[in-house]
């Protein structure tokens, strides 16, 4: 009987482990940072609080009538050097949903910009209009600069995007991947729209 009771709870736990992700590398220019990266993710394809909490996001709070929940029309700001040029940029996440699956979008200014002073929720084109920016919701990113043995064509990112920027070792980076979490990139930000990707994760 016990025994019985054994096996059915195995059965039970098996689909759960068999389920069970691992993030392996699968293209690179730098090796042992995306390693490291790799380490700290651990088998989860998403961030560790030991990534993320190296920015701090401050809520933005437009001028005008907003939405009543932030779940997928919010703004949130941050001062890092985010192309690490040797100087502090303002860097405004805005976050908008895709057939109700929250998106991000990333937006930089020069640190003392007024953008957010000027912006409102009825007329937000002084914070859209910068080039320096990432905004690809309903849009694709493809993995595509670093060649991944064994995968063609390249896969890409697609729809709704998550991305995370993050500092490391002093030098400030943007995770990026998207709802189906089976791609994540790593990458430095490089001006305009233009990222440097560094590593590519897969989810086994």
């Amino acid at each position: 009987m016990r025994l019985a009771s054994m096996g059915s709870m195995l059965l039970t736990m098996l689909p759960a482990l068999t389920a069970a992700a691992s993030v392996e590398l699968a293209a690179f220019t730098d090796k042992p940072f995306c390693e490291k990266v790799v380490a700290l993710i651990g088998e989860h394809q998403e961030f560790p609080a030991e990534l993320s909490k190296t920015v701090q996001w401050e809520p933005v709070q437009l001028k005008g009538q907003g939405p009543s929940t932030r779940h997928c029309s919010s703004f949130d700001r941050t001062r890092m050097d985010l192309d690490s040029d040797g100087q502090e940029d303002l860097v405004v996440k805005a976050t908008f949903c895709m057939k109700r699956v929250p998106s991000d979008s990333l937006y930089v200014f020069p640190v003392d910009s007024t953008v957010l002073e000027q912006a409102s929720w009825q007329d937000l084109s002084p914070l859209l209009a910068t080039p320096d920016k990432f905004e690809r919701t309903g849009g694709m990113y493809r993995l595509s600069s670093i060649r991944i043995d064994g995968v063609s064509p390249p896969p890409s990112l697609t729809t709704a995007f998550s991305l995370q920027p993050f500092v490391l070792d002093d030098q400030s980076y943007v995770g990026l991947t998207d709802t189906r979490r089976e791609w994540m990139v790593i990458a430095k930000y490089r001006g305009g729209d233009q990222f440097e990707d560094l590593c590519y994760l897969h989810t086994q």
